[in-house]
């Protein structure tokens, strides 16, 4: 159950916050490089415990698969979009780094624009309406 909440926490940071930072540190793009995620993870202190998200969410499938497969880690790329299609694209897993980004994106105040449609409740919720 703590590991599940953990896992929670931590895909929210990612969608919520790391888009952002991938945006700043390598500029606006429709995959980042594994490598790239991992350093924004590392140097914006994230939880890399779930990372595997991370690259799912914001890289491409081949290098996702070229990082994960040489390793003998067996992770399912499609099934790791598919949980976070659920919970922030109304199940849409056809997502890419962009689509996070400017869904999204926090403005000025710490809070986030929800599709650019408006700022969402004041406690930060997500929720998107496609």
């Amino acid at each position: 159950m703590i590991r599940q909440i953990r896992q929670y926490i931590a895909i929210s940071r990612y969608v919520g916050r790391l888009g952002g930072d991938l945006v700043r540190r390598f500029g606006e793009r429709k995959f980042y490089q594994v490598a790239q995620v991992t350093q924004a993870v590392e140097r914006g202190g994230y939880s890399a415990d779930f990372i595997v998200y991370a690259h799912a969410a914001f890289c491409g499938y081949e290098d996702f698969e070229s990082h994960y497969r040489p390793r003998g880690i067996a992770v399912n790329y499609l099934g790791l979009r598919r949980v976070i299609a659920r919970r922030y694209f109304s199940g849409w897993a056809d997502f890419d780094a962009k689509t996070i980004y400017n869904t999204y994106r926090e403005t000025n105040d710490g809070r986030f624009y929800e599709s650019g449609r408006g700022i969402s409740d004041a406690g930060g919720g997500h929720s998107v309406s496609h």
